[in-house]
């Protein structure tokens, strides 16, 4: 086969085909001219001003005119369009397998399809046709396309070039059969015919339409289980910024900037998620620091300093109870690690800290800074991220804070 096969908005029409459409069509119009014969038999008055200029015209006239347009119906719809549908079997299909390789094929119980460079089916076995709910004789000869629905031709056409150039030999495929829309896993692969210069793809498929309507189904459940937590974790981070009005919008800057430096370190989507549900609540252990020394506005004693550094650990206690996919009690609970390991509760450092961790230590910090407190006044964009810098590879991930840096010379919103 040739590497490419015609997409579905160029497939090949050969002139045979026109020719059937056209007796088809043919047959359609003798076949109204026979009905309005036999509808206006009773009144000739009407024939006569409509075909013949209100000439004279018998019901014997009528009679013989409808009979002349049946009997040209018959033979043109009947006989003429059915023979030309075998000549085009004969001439733009011819079969591709002599009689004992057809024989082999039908001992598959797998549905097998040939399928030429013109994306025309020239041979299946009788497995195909079942799953398809049709004869053999009426697909073979058809365009493959023409068993896919057309939602889905341009993503078939895609997996199709594939399998021609031996990049990807599985992928699913939907075709429209008797029963509906049925999605199949095709196995294809380049096959080569008698002659050396002619190529075919030939394909096995198996149903698999429950088992994707299950996984979907389960996918489906398991997004809105994510979104589900995603509002829980906003729900209790939103009753931590009630309590302490100086954290108003703060999870959702945070998030919001979390994963804008994912995708400045093109992180995986997965693990991009992972950070943002932590993002989300990171703060959720505040709710156990005394609310008179969350709002004091002078400096904090070392006792009081002690009580808040609790926060993160706690966060993470609250969250180990909820069995997520990713790590986020561990993101919480070193979000205060320092990158020389000066940082708190555990002290780590360096890359024994989580990437998430080190992402949301930046996140937060800036927006902390960049936001009022009720020990300091807000700081500029420009200054919070010199800060950082002047604290990079002491208090944080150097490669975030590039990253962040990027990231704000490439917006003029402070993601906020």
């Amino acid at each position: 086969m040739a590497t490419r096969i015609p997409r579905p908005d160029a497939r090949n029409s050969p002139r045979l085909e026109m020719y059937a459409r056209l007796l088809a069509a043919l047959g359609a119009l003798f076949l109204l001219g026979a009905v309005l014969m036999w509808m206006f038999l009773a009144d000739p008055g009407v024939v006569s001003r409509l075909f013949f200029g209100g000439g004279t015209v018998t019901s014997i006239g009528v009679l013989k005119l409808g009979g002349a347009f049946t009997i040209g119906a018959v033979l043109l719809g009947l006989i003429l369009h059915p023979v030309m549908r075998a000549l085009i079997l004969s001439k733009v299909a011819p079969r591709t397998l002599d009689a004992g390789q057809r024989a082999a094929i039908e001992m598959v119980p797998s549905p097998m399809f040939f399928v030429n460079a013109e994306a025309r089916i020239e041979e299946v076995n009788s497995a195909f046709a079942k799953a398809m709910g049709r004869s053999v004789n009426t697909i073979i000869g058809r365009s493959l396309y023409d068993l896919i629905p057309k939602d889905q031709q341009e993503e078939a056409y895609k997996a199709f070039l594939k399998a021609t150039s031996g990049e990807e030999d599985r992928f699913l495929c939907m075709f429209n059969t008797r029963h509906g829309p049925r999605t199949f896993q095709i196995q294809a692969e380049p096959y080569q015919g008698h002659n050396a210069d002619t190529r075919y793809l030939v394909g096995t498929a198996i149903d698999v339409t429950e088992e994707v309507d299950a996984a979907d189904a389960l996918q489906s459940q398991y997004r809105n289980l994510r979104t589900a937590t995603a509002q829980t974790l906003e729900e209790m981070a939103h009753v931590v910024e009630i309590r302490d009005p100086y954290l108003h919008g703060h999870h959702a800057r945070v998030t919001k900037l979390v994963g804008a430096i994912c995708d400045e370190l093109k992180l995986p989507a997965e693990e991009k998620e992972g950070i943002e549900v932590a993002a989300r609540a990171h703060d959720i252990g505040t709710i156990q620091i005394p609310f008179e020394i969350q709002i004091k506005p002078g400096q904090l004693s070392e006792a009081e300093c002690a009580i808040v550094e609790l926060h993160a650990q706690a966060g993470a206690d609250i969250l180990a109870r909820v069995d997520f996919p990713w790590p986020v009690a561990k993101i919480v609970a070193q979000h205060h690690e320092f990158f020389d390991g000066t940082g708190y509760p555990n002290g780590i450092k360096g890359k024994d800290i989580l990437i998430g961790a080190r992402i949301l230590a930046v996140a937060d910090a800036y927006d902390a800074l960049t936001s009022q407190r009720p020990y300091r006044a807000a700081i500029s964009r420009g200054e919070a991220l010199q800060r950082l810098m002047t604290l990079s590879g002491t208090h944080y991930d150097p490669r975030v804070v590039t990253a962040l840096t990027t990231i704000l010379q490439k917006t003029t919103s402070e993601l906020r």
